[in-house]
């Protein structure tokens, strides 16, 4: 993106915005976990070209050969004031073009709409951040800004935040931080009509859900495939392990987010009420259509069988198999009690079958009752005017994680047009035809400004920093 930052500079945000995540999805930073993916170094130039011209420290961090992260510091005019980062990254998962309307790479505008792949997930939240940081560069705040585009988030983060909070803690010594996830707005029918009401609340990720990885080691004994009578063979073995755990109940929990969103939703009270109680939500989840699976993630802890392994070759019973279980835990879960979980689910297939632990990550709290939380709050009412913050807890993983880890209070934030709902936005990520629209974009742009000027600078800066919203946002 030569020259980025003087042709940018007469755009107005929303079209800087615009134009820098079509040139991130072109990048194509597919980061599909295998050596020598990512190369997200092509999208830290871009963005380093989109700062060229304002004089800020941006620095490169290259931990591997082409997985580069840019970490942009704007430094505040009182010492004294708070320091915000906003943390985006910029890999993508792959994407199969046979199954897309329109090519995942080509970023093609149409109608208002940015189709690729990373244009949810969250390259535009990149963008919107640049452009926001940006403009605290050309006129700086009381309170440090810092904008991270980071590598290597899509595989767990490794070579990306977790590296630099690792091995560079300095360029991300905030105190408090801006990541993905949360935006969406929630609305209830009207009575009368049936129709959507206006917007009362939009989601705040103050919470992930913790990551285990367990490995089952299944002993089978092996033997010739043409006499399958009688056999111990592994692979059968491990189907019934995986079809046990796939049905084994595990138990509703209501925490103390969970009856915040579900007033918000706007669910019938009837529904609200059952969702509710721990007895009656799993018997609910039926009445909930697309939105089903997300409910029962963000109330249960979850168990997936992903990765399965077993035989050698076509005609030898197998005496062993691996099937490897991502399992996804609630606050307070222990791993002692995924080991309990998943060895109650295998029953009389247990003494069988060895549970070993790979990987155990605690779920990741931010508090609500925090001067960000409150600008958030406030800036949501920017773009929706009947609309509160509701805090949410994620059931997957995000960068955000790494920077609550480090006492840094975090949160998912961005604002979607009123387009979106919860199931719309769950099943775009890293799903085929993934699209952001241009009303969701600008809406953002808003919404951070507002957080960035009432959490680093003067509340009174705020209105004569906003634009009025169009009237599709």
């Amino acid at each position: 993106m030569a020259g980025a930052g003087r042709e940018n500079g007469a755009m107005d945000a929303t079209t800087q915005a615009v134009a820098l995540l079509r040139e991130l999805i072109r990048n194509a930073c597919v980061n599909d976990g295998s050596p020598g993916s990512g190369r997200e170094e092509r999208s830290a130039r871009t963005l380093e070209g989109y700062f060229a011209a304002f004089g800020v420290d941006v620095e490169l961090v290259e931990p591997e050969p082409g997985r580069v992260s840019l970490v942009v510091s704007i430094p505040g005019t009182d010492p004294s004031a708070p320091t915000l980062a906003l943390v985006g990254h910029t890999d993508v998962v792959p994407a199969v073009a046979d199954a897309w309307t329109h090519d995942p790479f080509a970023a093609d505008l149409v109608d208002g709409v940015i189709w690729g792949r990373g244009a949810l997930d969250m390259l535009s939240l990149t963008a919107a951040y640049a452009v926001i940081a940006r403009e605290v560069a050309e006129t700086p705040l009381s309170g440090g800004l810092v904008f991270a585009a980071v590598a290597d988030e899509e595989s767990g983060g490794a070579l990306g935040a977790e590296w630099i909070l690792k091995h560079r803690p300095e360029l991300l010594r905030v105190d408090a931080a801006l990541t993905e996830s949360g935006g969406v707005p929630l609305r209830a029918a009207d009575a009368s009509t049936g129709e959507p009401g206006p917007v009362r609340g939009v989601t705040v990720t103050v919470a992930e859900k913790g990551i285990s990885t367990r490995r089952l080691k299944v002993r089978g004994v092996p033997g010739h495939g043409s006499t399958p009578y009688g056999s111990v063979n592994a692979a059968v073995l491990a189907a019934r392990a995986i079809e046990r755990i796939a049905a084994h109940p595990s138990r509703a929990v209501i925490d103390d987010l969970w009856p915040r969103y579900v007033a918000a939703a706007g669910f019938e009270p009837d529904l609200a009420s059952r969702l509710m109680t721990p007895a009656t939500l799993d018997e609910a989840l039926s009445e909930l259509g697309p939105l089903a699976g997300l409910v029962h993630a963000l109330t249960h802890t979850t168990v997936s069988p992903t990765i399965v392994h077993g035989g050698d070759a076509r005609n030898v019973i197998p005496g062993a198999a691996d099937v490897v279980l991502d399992v996804r835990t609630l606050p307070g879960v222990t791993p002692q009690a995924v080991d309990a979980l998943i060895i109650d689910a295998l029953g009389d297939l247990a003494p069988r079958i060895t549970v070993i632990g790979e990987a155990d990550a605690p779920a990741s709290y931010s508090a609500t009752d925090t001067p960000l939380f409150e600008a958030l709050r406030a800036s949501i009412a920017d773009v929706y005017p009947e609309a509160d913050a509701v805090p949410v807890m994620a059931p997957g993983g995000s960068d955000g994680r790494f920077l609550r880890w480090a006492g840094i209070p975090t949160y998912g934030f961005g604002v979607l047009s009123e387009r979106w709902t919860h199931a719309e936005a769950r099943r775009a990520m890293h799903g085929n035809d993934e699209h952001i629209d241009v009303a969701s974009i600008e809406a953002t742009i808003i919404a951070l400004r507002g957080v960035v000027h009432r959490y680093l600078g003067s509340p009174a800066a705020v209105d004569e920093a906003k634009p009025a919203p169009s009237a599709n946002v």
